[in-house]
């Protein structure tokens, strides 16, 4: 009995101390589950790229967008209700041409009567003037009847001019592209009723560098492409040459491109434009833009050597396509990483998974 008991007790103790020796085992697992795992000797996934002295002909290539070379009001020249317009969104329009007409049916009438009224006016003024010779009146009389005679002229020439300009005519040659107005509203004198576009010439403005613009001069020819034609090349005319640079010393060149052959551009098109001139080809060092970590303006790039990567300023030249060139901060061979940058710091180290 007494050895039954023993057992009993030892097994009431042992349970309860199992347990919580397997709380505390558990328990110092996800004790070490939570700690943080040492990634610091695991380098940074990264692209990288070679720098490369290359060479570059005579020629710098920019982006930019086609703008209308002007867009033109129709507008209303005299004020009264719109009879006829005969124009839709597209119709295309020739200047001086006659698109629309203004009712002057009113105006007409008043002319009539200013008419009447000026004979009535002409025959009153003779007879004061007689009567005056046999002093029969006054000076007064002949003065008023004059003044009276005038102003009715002048308001006869009035409704003719407003007559005159009831017919809408278009100021230019294009496309129309906005109609604000249709037949049977009522406009004032000015009101814009449609706007025509020129399309058969359109402008690019471009910045170039200011390395390259000492070259581009007015009258210049430009190559123009675009992705939505591929093959094609368009020629564009420097109209422009900017004489003050921007804050990053760029300057605006404007080009003028004939648009009336049978591939028609369109405004809003994005455009390579491609000025060439004379000059010896040249060596650069050239790295891509995509390994600049903080833009253009103030560039610099991660450089990769034996597992980790230094960031380096830079100076840098003349934007080539994807390529920039490098004046300072880099040495032909070196590599800089293109890809992965956001996850690097200056020391970080790095393993490469793709040379471009």
């Amino acid at each position: 009995m007494k050895a039954k008991r023993i057992i009993t007790i030892i097994v009431i103790v042992a349970v309860p101390v199992a347990i919580i020796i397997g709380l505390m085992t558990n328990k110092k697992k996800l004790d070490d589950a939570k700690q943080p795992v040492d990634r610091s000797n695991i380098g940074v996934k990264v692209t990288i790229d070679t720098v490369l002295l290359k060479t570059v002909d005579g020629s710098v290539t920019q982006p930019a967008t086609l703008i209308t070379d002007n867009d033109a009001n129709v507008a209303a020249e005299t004020a009264g209700k719109i009879s006829s317009l005969s124009i839709q969104l597209g119709t295309t329009v020739k200047k001086g041409q006659v698109i629309g007409r203004i009712d002057v049916t009113e105006n007409q009438q008043k002319l009539e009567a200013a008419v009447l009224s000026i004979t009535k006016l002409t025959s009153d003024y003779e007879r004061n003037k007689v009567l005056l010779a046999g002093n029969a009146t006054n000076a007064n009389a002949v003065t008023d009847a004059k003044y009276d005679l005038d102003a009715k002229k002048l308001e006869a020439a009035q409704l003719r001019t407003q007559i005159s300009r009831a017919n809408i005519i278009a100021p230019s040659s294009g496309v129309i592209t906005d109609r604000q107005k249709i037949a049977g509203e009522y406009v004032t004198t000015g009101t814009t009723i449609a706007i025509i576009t020129n399309v058969n010439t359109l402008k690019a403005n471009v910045s170039v560098p200011e390395s390259q613009v000492l070259y581009i001069k007015k009258g210049q020819k430009a190559m123009i492409t675009s992705d939505s034609y591929p093959g094609e090349t368009f020629t564009g005319t420097v109209n422009y040459v900017s004489p003050k640079g921007d804050d990053n010393h760029n300057y605006t060149v404007q080009l003028a491109i004939a648009n009336t052959g049978a591939m028609q551009l369109k405004a809003g098109l994005y455009v390579n434009v491609e000025f060439t001139y004379p000059t010896t080809k040249q060596s650069f060092l050239m790295i891509n833009k995509n390994a600049l970590t903080d833009g253009v303006k103030n560039p610099a790039v991660f450089v990769f050597k034996s597992g980790v990567v230094e960031k380096r300023k830079l100076v840098t030249g003349t934007e080539h396509g994807d390529d920039i060139e490098v004046k300072s901060g880099l040495s032909a061979g070196e590599l800089v990483v293109t890809s992965g940058q956001i996850n690097l710091s200056d020391g970080s180290k790095a393993q490469i998974i793709k040379v471009k």
